[in-house]
């Protein structure tokens, strides 16, 4: 089958959760089908670094084609439309990706390669749906955007951001509305985000095509633990992860310090900001780990794995990495949200400091107990989260799309 599959950044290097995922299902959607990628160029790369992703992405790929972003990122005039998107109807992510001569280049592609299915990334590309009238389509939900829109502006304590925030998050669960049902198929990565966003979009029809991990890339490296040391790995360009290290940095980290003397934090992760290099900085036992070409020794490194999340959406992949590493996790509740885990046998779940303080520190102090919580999550993934696995529900998901299969409703 000929699927075009049009993808709001490019989805290589697979580092970070969004980006794994779409790495991992288009090498999965490429063993049956004929894959013309589209992608933009979110982050303005230099050339060599896009010649390697189009070499990379080539080798499963029939075609692939990037495309700039009508306004660079976080210029003067991306700063103005976000200014004046409280004006318009439609959400400013998507406003961002749009132009009148991007809309007439996406239509000329349809024309060019007469797609059997059309694969959306992402909501964000949601101006671009009106062309695609009479082509079969699959919406991918790399997490309920309107709710976590929604959580971020319910966390945000500048009354004219809250304000920007909520307003974005109703725009949002407006387009989840009207554009899930005019897709053959959704995908929803748990089972909270498919019931979320089917009440905000009654009518779509949804699949679940989980987040998953790489259990032969991610896997326990023997005799390279530190005592004493934790880690949180995760995107530091994505809001959800730079409040979770905020939130354990101030509220977590000196009641773990206070009773485990010699205690190191590493944070590693894509795209730090320097203010919050900076911040972290200023404690000797916090080492920053900016940007990694590879985050598995770091990982590796460390004896605990914490997810202090308080926000985002979706599932988390860091989790599932860190657990295919064989590493005992400490997470709140939002950071294991949609993930069939059981805690206290394959992770430990707080949310307050003084839980989460306590979890890890006796963790610390534990090998046993570590151990065995390394080893059931370890186990847990190897059943559930390969890619193999999930590639298959989305042979199902495009099936069902298409009308090749038989398909609940």
């Amino acid at each position: 089958m000929k699927l075009l599959w049009f993808s709001h950044f490019i989805p290589y290097p697979p580092r970070g959760g969004a980006y794994q995922r779409s790495y991992h299902l288009l090498r999965q959607a490429a063993k049956s089908h004929e894959i013309h990628l589209v992608a933009f160029d979110l982050h303005n790369q230099g050339r060599s670094f896009l010649s390697e992703c189009h070499s990379e992405l080539g080798k499963f790929c029939a075609s692939v084609e990037f495309w700039g972003m009508p306004i660079p990122w976080k210029s003067a005039h991306w700063w103005l439309r976000l200014m004046l998107s409280p004006l318009r109807s439609t959400p400013y992510s998507c406003l961002s990706f749009w132009s009148p001569a991007l809309a007439e280049r996406w239509t000329q592609t349809l024309r060019q390669i007469q797609p059997e299915l059309i694969h959306f990334d992402s909501i964000d590309l949601g101006l671009f749906a009106p062309a695609t009238q009479g082509f079969r389509k699959v919406l991918n939900h790399h997490n309920c955007e309107s709710a976590m829109m929604e959580r971020r502006g319910d966390n945000e304590p500048n009354p004219l951001k809250k304000l920007f925030l909520r307003t974005q998050a109703h725009k949002l669960a407006r387009l989840e509305g009207e554009l899930g049902p005019q897709c053959d198929v959704n995908l929803a990565v748990s089972e909270l985000d498919a019931q979320t966003l089917g009440a905000r979009a009654p009518g779509a029809h949804f699949h679940l095509v989980e987040n998953g991990t790489d259990t032969s890339y991610y896997e326990p490296a023997a005799g390279s633990e530190e005592p004493r040391s934790l880690i949180f790995a995760g995107s530091l360009g994505w809001y959800p992860n730079v409040s979770a290290v905020q939130f354990f940095v101030r509220e977590v980290w000196p009641l773990i310090k206070r009773g485990c003397a010699g205690v190191r934090f590493y944070v590693a992760g894509q795209r730090p900001p320097e203010p919050l290099v900076r911040w972290l900085k200023q404690d000797p036992n916090i080492v920053v780990v900016p940007s990694p070409e590879d985050i598995r020794p770091w990982i590796a490194r460390a004896a605990v794995f914490v997810c202090p999340m308080l926000d985002g959406g979706g599932t988390k992949l860091k989790i599932l990495d860190a657990m295919a590493m064989g590493k005992p996790v400490v997470s709140t509740s939002v950071g294991c949200e949609g993930l069939h885990v059981s805690p206290g046998k394959d992770i430990l779940v707080a949310d307050t400091p003084e839980d989460f303080a306590t979890a890890v520190h006796n963790l610390l102090e534990d090998p046993a107990t570590r151990q065995r919580l390394a080893a059931a999550a370890r186990k847990l993934v190897e059943e559930q989260y390969g890619w193999d696995a999930i590639g298959h529900r989305l042979e199902e998901a495009y099936g069902c799309a298409v009308g090749h299969e038989a398909c609940p409703t």
